[in-house]
Parts: structure tokens; C-alpha cells; sequence
């Protein structure tokens, strides 16, 4: 397993190089102020949206080989699955408050 986990790294580095030693300057550059993540909802949208950075760093490395198409196909999945998510949480949101008002 270790010999199979040396290979796929051996071949990953070549495609996305020492990528994932950018994606904290990259997340860093989202959230300058940092992020308060405090319910299921930011978690799940968080998840997505470190999903997304990860392939946009992936193919910004590659963009001067002609970009990374499974990077793109990746995010317009993730894009839609955000935007899932985005609705759902405000739609929690608002059913939260409207409970609160409640007598």
C-alpha cells in the first residue's frame, strides 16, 4: 500500500506539483480576517468552498500548460453544489428566526 500511495503521489506531483504547499496562502487570501464557522451549515459550505479552492490552485498551476480540465469539470460541480447549499442555509436561517418569534 505504501509502494501504491508512493506512485500515486509520484504522479500527482508531476501533474499538480508542490500545489497543496500554496492552498493556506490561497485560503489566507479568502479570509484575511479570518472565518467563525458556528453551525452544520457554515461547515457544509466551508467543505465545498475548500473543495473549490483546491481545484482552482490545481489549475491556476497549470494554466500555463493550457489549464487543468478536470479542475474546471470539478468546479462547476461544486459550484452548484455550493449554491445547494447556500439556499438550504438561508432557508434554515429564516425558519430559525421565524421559530424565535414565536410565543
Amino acid at each position: 500500500m505504501l509502494r501504491d500511495s508512493a506512485a500515486t503521489y509520484e504522479q500527482r506531483n508531476k501533474v499538480y506539483g508542490d500545489n497543496y504547499k500554496s492552498f493556506g496562502t490561497a485560503m489566507f487570501g479568502l479570509f484575511p480576517n479570518g472565518l467563525k464557522i458556528e453551525t452544520t451549515d457554515d461547515w457544509n459550505r466551508l467543505g465545498i468552498l475548500v473543495q473549490m479552492a483546491s481545484k482552482l490552485t490545481r489549475y491556476a498551476h497549470q494554466f500555463p500548460n493550457g489549464g487543468h480540465d478536470d479542475s474546471l469539470l470539478d468546479l462547476a460541480v461544486y459550484t452548484t453544489m455550493l449554491r445547494e447549499l447556500d439556499a438550504e442555509a438561508a432557508t434554515h436561517k429564516r425558519m430559525m428566526e421565524m421559530a424565535r418569534k414565536l410565543p
